[in-house]
């Protein structure tokens, strides 16, 4: 019952009978995975979509847009990440660890591009390896210790 919240704009009486049917309401700008059988099936877009009730389990909603990381270097240093998911078919299950997913991209760009890496030659080098996922890096920086 805990995924109610949802339906935080129904009546209790309809969010109720919305859970037992199936339907849920995925937020705007947002993607949640849908599980069966511990297995990905699909990711649903904003808007009420219909599940199989008992049969699927749903992810946390993520963000398609605003996603921050920063990501500390083994000298002290640190890049500033930010990024967007274009294509959240493209990116299936992975959308549950994409923040992890980014930064062990960005870690090996760092360990590949050497010990002085441009911003703009880290964020080419992350879009390279992160676009065939459906993700975009549309600014990054880095800062030093």
């Amino acid at each position: 019952m805990a995924n109610l919240n949802t339906f935080l704009p129904l009546p209790l009486p309809l969010a109720s009978l919305a859970w037992l049917t199936g339907f849920r309401r995925v937020p705007d700008n947002c993607v949640v995975t849908v599980h069966r059988f511990g297995r990905f099936v699909r990711a649903l877009g904003a808007g009420w979509r219909w599940t199989v009730p008992g049969l699927d389990q749903l992810g946390q909603p993520v963000c398609l847009i605003g996603h921050h990381l920063d990501i500390p270097d083994a000298t002290g240093a640190h890049a500033e990440l930010y990024y967007q998911i274009l294509d959240p078919a493209q990116a299936g299950e992975a959308l549950d660890r994409v923040d992890a997913l980014v930064t062990d991209q960005a870690r090996a760009a760092l360990a590949t591009l050497g010990a002085r890496p441009l911003a703009d030659a880290l964020k080419a080098e992350l879009n390279h390896r992160v676009s065939r996922m459906g993700l975009r890096v549309i600014r990054c920086s880095l800062h030093a210790a």
